[in-house]
């Protein structure tokens, strides 16, 4: 009977306390390997006219979006961190559900404006080192959701943001595949040099 008590005793902490869903950690991580693919893919054998050239002196260069995905990486790797180390509040919730906030993410309809701490500002010796900043950086951020036993990520929420901790995964995921097809955009704009 006391054996009763105690586990009848737990089961509240057990639900309270949950880390990633093997189903929650499979999807984080199909996208972020597929983003990082994506990524390499779309930059691989351009030449250093290709990589600098902008279609206006506003726009971005291909070398400038792939430094941005670099710094991103680590800026939002850092959020995560913030967050998951928060409370949980058992009433929060996420305002989207993962599919739909990983459409509004990967949709270039809407511009936003980077944060100082990811805008390109030549922070590597050139697109060869940011490409592989940002390939390690993602290295290491999958390899940490893979293992991270971070608790209750779906109830801590980013307040400004209304996406959930384990939804950083996911946003760094369809941010990389947003930028993708913005490189994609460029090669695509006419004059985008022929080599």
């Amino acid at each position: 009977m006391t054996r009763n008590i105690a586990l009848y005793l737990l089961i509240p902490m057990a639900l309270h306390a949950a880390a990633l869903t093997q189903g929650e950690r499979d999807r984080a991580m199909s996208e972020l390997h597929a983003s990082r693919k994506i990524v390499i893919d779309a930059t691989s054998g351009l030449s250093q006219k290709q990589l600098n050239w902008k279609a206006s002196p506003e726009k971005w260069s291909i070398a400038e979006v792939v430094e941005h995905l670099a710094m991103t990486e680590n800026f939002l790797f850092g959020l995560y961190k913030q967050v998951a180390a928060g409370p949980a509040d058992p009433s929060a919730k996420a305002a989207q559900k993962d599919e739909d906030f990983l459409k509004s993410i990967r949709s270039r309809d809407q511009k936003v404006k980077a944060p100082d701490q990811a805008t390109p500002k030549k922070s590597f010796p050139g697109t060869a080192a940011a490409l592989a900043a940002f390939k390690e950086r993602r290295d290491n951020t999958i390899a940490y959701v893979e293992k991270t036993q971070d608790q209750d990520l779906r109830l801590k929420i980013v307040p400004d943001f209304k996406m959930d901790a384990y939804q950083i995964f996911l946003l760094l995921a369809a941010h990389a595949q947003r930028h993708t097809d913005q490189i994609n955009e460029v090669k695509a704009t006419s004059g985008f040099p022929k080599k």
